[in-house]
């Protein structure tokens, strides 16, 4: 039986509201380091081997700054020829950067948060440390200008009485465009549960 995907997410309440949570303070950033620890606003196509991006620019949320996130660990090598042909903008007025500019040697995830009480799902990168990875200590959680995301915070709420928090983390299996991961639906990594107290369990 083929598992159905879960939608990319774009455009919901909480990320729309990213903008909101980081703001940008006049500067374009350094692309320099494995984390590119703040919020990244644009992304397109264009030419291969990081020949330079074209056409329309397009905004870039949660999930999309996970994948140029991605492209800079060695997990992405297997798919370095479609990264190669991404480009990213930190704002406007600010340099293009190809997907591929150095790679680093990191445990890379997708991460997936999602609360239906509180309208909230969220894509935020993993790095697994080591150890148990049934152990949420074992894990990094990054995205944007926040390298240690821990439980209570925006892009991690606390649960709620009707409903835990949900993360769930998986392994990339493959880049279907510049802005979407490929995965195994059914073959979470791990999964982990934040009650309302910010009490933490493993499903």
């Amino acid at each position: 039986m083929t598992q159905k995907k879960e939608p990319p997410y774009r455009g919901d309440t909480q990320i729309s509201a990213v903008h909101r949570h980081v703001p940008g303070d006049g500067d374009c950033h350094s692309s320099a380091g494995a984390y590119l620890p703040f919020m990244i606003g644009r992304y397109r196509h264009g030419l291969p081997d990081c020949g330079g991006g074209s056409g329309s620019w397009y905004s870039a949320e949660c999930q999309e700054n996970v994948m140029m996130r991605y492209a800079r660990t060695r997990k992405c090598l297997a798919y370095i020829q479609t990264l190669a042909g991404c480009y990213w903008m930190e704002r406007e007025g600010c340099p293009e950067h190809c997907y591929i500019e150095g790679t680093f040697d990191l445990d890379f995830y997708l991460t997936f948060v999602k609360n239906a009480s509180q309208n909230f799902s969220h894509a935020v990168c993993a790095e697994f440390l080591g150890g148990n990875a049934d152990e949420f200590s074992s894990w990094k959680f990054y995205q944007f200008g926040n390298l240690d995301i821990r439980p209570g915070n925006w892009q991690m709420p606390y649960g709620t009485k009707t409903e835990d928090t949900k993360v769930t983390i998986y392994e990339i299996t493959g880049v279907m465009t510049c802005a979407v991961p490929d995965y195994k639906p059914g073959s979470p990594k791990a999964v982990f549960l934040i009650g309302e107290n910010g009490t933490i369990t493993s499903e």
